[in-house]
């Protein structure tokens, strides 16, 4: 699969880049840091104007590449704690937040729009639901994991939302990379709450825990492809019009919930 395939080039690439770090002296918990940061910069850069887009996109990038090389470092130099856990958890979600907030306060200032400019109502409101879905996909596992041995999975991961992110800025299409973001994740929240009620259901006793276990959906359930396991076809399919749309699609920067308010104080 595409996704296998690309995991399989960038490996090796990533371990001799890990390698080299822990010969530097760095320490796994030291990029970890150093990613949210360059996050928050990204951030920044998104919120104060399209002139600044192309540093989100590098920033963005080395900060993915800090994600990747991380957990490499802890496995190549033994270095796995718990505390590194928790500090890697804690750091993706203020990523999260900057990724977010980012947009949301461009499209609340819109520094690029002639004078005197309106906040774009309802893409603050969408960025406010891409933060809310992007911190329940994690919550959902986390607190059904204190209850079932596993409940992760789903399309919308965060490697999934950080490359919408990236593709939106680096095409100049950020309107519906945040629609994207706003509106879709919400199948990934979905889906693994349906994997937790299993998971009780098995330890319950109220379902064979065989059947909780299966992973891959089966009969109609297999068209959902957001429902589909990284490193499968459908996931690729999934994944591939989700660039498209990426690559393609410029929507306009629309206010409809502006519209609405003005003619629900009209009426």
């Amino acid at each position: 699969m595409i996704s296998n395939l690309i995991g399989r080039l960038v490996r090796p690439v990533r371990e001799g880049v890990a390698r080299g770090l822990l010969r530097a002296g760095l320490r796994p918990n030291h990029v970890t840091i150093l990613g949210m940061l360059l996050t928050v910069g990204a951030g920044v850069a998104m919120a104060a104007g399209r002139a600044w887009w192309p540093w989100a996109v590098g920033l963005v990038v080395a900060a993915g590449a800090c994600d990747m090389l991380d957990g490499a470092m802890a496995q190549l130099g033994g270095a796995k704690s718990r505390f590194g856990g928790v500090l890697d958890s804690i750091c993706d979600r203020a990523s999260d937040g900057a990724l977010y907030l980012g947009p949301a306060l461009y499209f609340a200032a819109r520094p690029d729009a002639p004078a005197p400019a309106e906040a774009n109502l309802t893409l603050v409101l969408v960025a406010g639901l891409g933060l809310v879905w992007a911190y329940l996909v994690s919550y959902v596992r986390a607190r059904a994991e204190r209850v079932v041995p596993w409940c992760g999975g789903g399309f919308w991961q965060r490697g999934e939302r950080v490359v919408t992110i990236f593709l939106g800025l680096a095409f100049g299409h950020l309107v519906i990379a945040i629609w994207i973001l706003g509106l879709w994740p919400l199948t990934t929240v979905a889906h693994r709450l349906w994997r937790a009620r299993r998971a009780c259901a098995a330890q319950d006793g109220r379902m064979d825990e065989s059947a909780a276990r299966v992973l891959s959906p089966r009969g109609l359930a297999g068209l959902l492809l957001w429902r589909w396991e990284r490193g499968t076809v459908p996931f690729d399919l999934h994944a591939g019009a989700v660039i498209a749309m990426l690559v393609f699609v410029n929507l306009p920067e629309a206010d409809p919930l502006r519209d609405f308010l003005a003619w629900l104080v009209g009426a």
